[in-house]
């Protein structure tokens, strides 16, 4: 069902896109609703789809051809990303209206033409989107979008490990779940080092959670919207904190045993403390050896490998490389052939 306010309505200044990053279970998707819900930036579900297409282009041939264009916007259509806006928000993507609101024969005029196809379907002006994957590929997000603007969520690293170890993805002890929150987390600091003020941002989570109206003003402002009238702002003070669930920070005093804690510290403990995050271990935490850390890398692979999440997920993505596989005529068959197709958009 939509979540999408009709009745409200938010003055952009700016059209470029909006990526909020961060690792997973940190708040990012509370993040997105909140910036569709009441900035009316239009965020569907992780496109996922954005790299993998970027490093394929050259299967598609010269995007000035029209048969190349639809092949490919035929292709991403298949996505799930597609599949499951259709159920949150009633969204049919049309490839002809796409390919005929294309600015420019590029990939990013692609892009811009698909999400801007469900901005418009859900009265927006503006579209977003999160995926955590693309914490590694940000330079190149940026070579597509010179002027996007990058929102990053950040959330204490120890109710992290213990909110993604029920996951089918990610981390499944405090060790690794350190090890990987720092990588992804150094990635997106050396990113933000050449981004300017209006293009790159943090929020803390426990920020968002507790006072969440003052962050969604400061978010305004930094996306460059226009409230001068202060409706807008008034509309958020006045519905924002039913959104929150405000009693979902430092779980893990209580969930994670005193060595998972210490473990985590002495891994990812300047990181914590560089984002204003207190240590129990006050940064004298016991460091974890090499071989430690083999060995809880190793026990989490073999924990997620016994989840059934884990193998649900991994078998839509065999699926779905498999349909690409046969269904999709490759570069050089007649563009008859194409047309003659019958694409079925996913249910």
């Amino acid at each position: 069902m939509s979540d999408v306010i009709r009745d409200l309505q938010a003055t952009h200044t700016r059209r470029s896109p909006v990526f909020v990053i961060g690792f997973p279970r940190s708040g990012t998707s509370i993040t997105c609703r909140l910036l569709r819900r009441y900035l009316k930036v239009s965020f569907g579900t992780e496109s996922q789809f954005i790299i993998r297409y970027l490093r394929r282009l050259s299967e598609f041939g010269d995007l000035r051809d029209d048969a190349n264009v639809r092949r490919l916007l035929y292709e991403i259509s298949t996505e799930r990303f597609f599949a499951r806006s259709r159920h949150n928000w009633g969204f049919v993507f049309d490839v002809e209206q796409a390919i005929n609101t294309l600015t420019s024969r590029s990939y990013s005029a692609v892009l811009h033409a698909i999400f801007n196809q469900l901005a418009d379907h859900n009265g927006m002006v503006r579209w977003g989107d999160k995926t955590p994957a693309y914490n590694y590929h940000l330079r190149e997000l940026r070579q597509l979008f010179p002027d996007a603007q990058f929102v990053h969520v950040v959330r204490d690293g120890r109710d992290v490990a213990l909110s993604i170890q029920k996951q089918g993805f990610g981390a499944k002890n405090a060790c690794q779940a350190a090890g990987e929150w720092t990588r992804a987390i150094d990635s997106i600091t050396a990113f933000s080092q050449d981004l300017s003020d209006d293009q790159y941002v943090e929020v803390r989570y426990e920020d968002l959670t507790s006072r969440p109206a003052a962050v969604v003003e400061e978010l305004a402002d930094f996306l460059g919207i226009d409230d001068r009238t202060g409706e807008l702002r008034t509309y958020v003070h006045t519905h924002i904190q039913r959104e929150i669930t405000q009693d979902n920070s430092g779980k893990w005093h209580q969930a994670l045993s005193a060595r998972e804690v210490e473990r985590f510290e002495a891994v990812a403990g300047d990181i914590l403390a560089h984002f204003g995050y207190h240590l129990a271990y006050q940064g004298h935490a016991r460091p974890v050896s090499a071989l430690e850390r083999r060995y809880w890398n190793l026990r989490g692979r073999t924990d997620r490998w016994l989840m059934r999440t884990y193998w649900a997920d991994n078998l839509y993505k065999i699926a779905v490389k498999s349909r690409r596989l046969l269904t999709f005529p490759r570069r050089g068959r007649p563009a008859e052939s194409l047309q003659r197709q019958h694409f079925t958009r996913p249910a």
